[in-house]
C-alpha cells in the first residue's frame, strides 16, 4: 500500500470574481480562500486567484 500525503489549504486571494462550483458562492475581489493545489489550478491559469501575501510583519518591527 502506497503512503497518500494529505495536502493541505493555502490561501489565495481573489483577483477576479468567481462563482465556487460546488456551493455556487460568489467570492469577490480581494477575498481571501483555501484551496487545494487541484482546485487552485485552474483558477490560477485563468487569473482568478493568486497566492495571498503574507501581510504579518517580521519581530521586531511596530
Amino acid at each position: 500500500m502506497a503512503n497518500q500525503s494529505k495536502t493541505q489549504p493555502k490561501q489565495y486571494e481573489v483577483l477576479n470574481p468567481y462563482q465556487c462550483p460546488n456551493k455556487k458562492h460568489w467570492h469577490e475581489k480581494g477575498d481571501t480562500v483555501n484551496l487545494l493545489p487541484c482546485e487552485a489550478e485552474y483558477l490560477i491559469l485563468s487569473g482568478k486567484v493568486a497566492l495571498a501575501r503574507n501581510t504579518a510583519k517580521p519581530k521586531g518591527e511596530a
